[in-house]
């Protein structure tokens, strides 16, 4: 009969255990806002690597703006007019 009761008692004590978790909505991963990471080789190391995170808009704006400078090489190439640095 102790056994009975302890059962049932641990059996409550388990039932309000979804009701205290997190309501958390689903995340989107082409959410604007949601945050990624991604590891970035360490310029002049062979193995070490960099853990950076930002927002896809982050991203999305660093990935359009690195195709800019790039398309922006290409033309001025195409024109002969590319600058030595």
């Amino acid at each position: 009969m102790p056994f009975l009761k302890a059962v049932i008692a641990s059996s409550l004590l388990l039932l309000p255990a979804p009701l205290l978790a997190d309501e958390r909505p689903a995340l989107n991963r082409n959410d604007p806002d949601a945050i990624r990471c991604r590891k970035i080789e360490v310029i002049g190391s062979l193995v070490r690597k960099t853990r950076v995170c930002k927002t896809n808009a982050q991203w999305k704006t660093i990935v359009d703006h690195q195709s800019r400078e790039a398309q922006d090489l290409v033309d001025r190439n195409r024109s002969g007019t590319v600058m030595n640095n």
